[in-house]
């Protein structure tokens, strides 16, 4: 996929520069969008997308000072969009347990649940 090429190329460009955030912001954004192409559009597989775009942000973060207050901002607004814990709940998810994310993501992040 599209996306899946765009990523090889930002991870690249990470390894060239490794105190650079910007491809992980990228990448982030990348999965972020993916919602509509791992799922519907809306619910469970749709949502999960966001934990591993929130895995990227916080990393540029972490990584870069330049991008914390994009990444920070960016974490904040998506954060909203996280799986409800009666979600997770009847899928048998569980707060901070590991979770591999299908599609063309492919990674294993972290469960995050909002309290809905």
């Amino acid at each position: 996929s599209v996306a899946k090429q765009a990523r090889i190329y930002a991870k690249k460009a990470a390894e060239l520069n490794p105190s650079w955030g910007k491809p992980y912001m990228f990448i982030g954004d990348l999965y972020a969008g993916s919602g509509p192409l791992c799922g519907s559009g809306t619910g469970f597989k749709s949502q999960v997308v966001t934990w591993a775009a929130v895995d990227m942000w916080a990393r540029a973060r972490d990584i870069d000072p330049a991008v914390a207050s994009s990444a920070n901002k960016k974490i904040g607004q998506y954060a909203q969009y996280f799986p409800s814990k009666s979600d997770g709940f009847t899928r048998n998810v569980k707060q901070g347990q590991r979770y591999t994310i299908g599609c063309w993501i492919g990674v294993s992040t972290t469960v995050r649940l909002t309290s809905g």
